[in-house]
């Protein structure tokens, strides 16, 4: 069992989660998990959809993936002139979201229905088998079966508009044994797994990154730990935000930092943690207060 502390602490929103003067937008959505997910499809769209030819969507609406705060994507859907969450939407009034964006969707929904919830960065299995590639999560707190339970919402989508979907580009995810609702260790592993698993299980670094060949190594495994323990204090960034020592130009990294990432990620696994132990293993990793500020921005 959790922690009341640390419970209550993923009841309240963050800066980057709470939904500020759109609060009551969310007041009618629906309080399951999958019936909330199935609303947010109606009103944001994944990425790879347009990327893959799938839909076409208005150019002004690629920006919808740097917008950081749920407040500020919230707005962006008021804007595009319908004031409710739950009236149906053409696909170029819709917001386009990654992995991160609607797992911070359901997380501050989730929030704001009191239910413990938080993000989560790392890696998924099941894009290509024998590698690791970036993926985010939320995980919510289930009290009756006293464990987190992880969600994936893009791939909830997935499912949800297959009807759409070319099954000669989508088969493989389509006939995966997958269930976005309760996603099991073996499909996702948090950025601090990934670490232990490259220095110390014998797992290959350059076979955890992206599609893209420049994107993969240990330095992409750090930055994506740096990022989930960021999202665990609830300032979560965006999938390419590099501060601090993080970023590719940090590829080679010293001794002094990797014990500090090694203790880091043991750390994490645990999951013996408090606000303020999260807090203090924050301030290790040089990244400024001012810039942990702007996340909501």
């Amino acid at each position: 069992m959790k922690s009341e502390e640390m419970l209550k602490y993923y009841i309240e929103h963050g800066l980057v989660t709470s939904p500020g003067p759109y609060k009551n937008l969310m007041e009618n959505l629906p309080k399951e998990v999958i019936e909330i997910c199935g609303k947010i499809h109606e009103f944001m769209l994944i990425d790879l959809l347009p990327n893959m030819g799938v839909t076409s969507i208005p150019n002004d609406n690629l920006k919808d993936v740097n917008i950081r705060g749920i407040e500020y994507k919230l707005k962006e859907v008021i804007d595009r002139g319908n004031s409710e969450l739950l009236n149906s939407r053409k696909h170029d009034k819709l917001l386009l979201g990654n992995c991160r964006d609607t797992s911070l969707m359901l997380c501050s929904i989730l929030r704001n229905n009191g239910i413990p919830a938080r993000v989560r960065s790392g890696f998924a299995t099941f894009f290509i088998p024998g590698k690791y590639l970036d993926h985010w999560i939320c995980e919510y707190w289930n009290d009756l079966e006293d464990r987190w339970i992880k969600v994936d919402t893009w791939m909830s989508q997935i499912h949800h508009r297959k009807e759409m979907l070319p099954i000669e580009l989508f088969k493989g995810l389509l006939d995966l044994n997958y269930d976005s609702y309760d996603v099991k260790s073996e499909y996702f592993i948090t950025g601090g797994e990934a670490w232990l698993n490259c220095r110390e299980n014998g797992h290959i670094p350059e076979d955890y990154g992206t599609y893209e060949e420049h994107l993969k190594g240990l330095w992409f495994v750090r930055d994506n730990m740096i990022r989930d323990i960021l999202c665990l204090n609830k300032l979560e960034p965006l999938p390419w935000d590099c501060w601090g020592f993080m970023g590719i130009e940090n590829n080679n990294i010293e001794d002094e930092k990797l014990r500090l990432l090694d203790d880091l990620a043991r750390f994490l696994i645990k999951e013996d943690f408090t606000k303020n132990m999260l807090q203090e293993r924050l301030g290790y990793l040089e990244l400024k207060d001012s810039v942990i500020k702007s996340l909501s921005q």
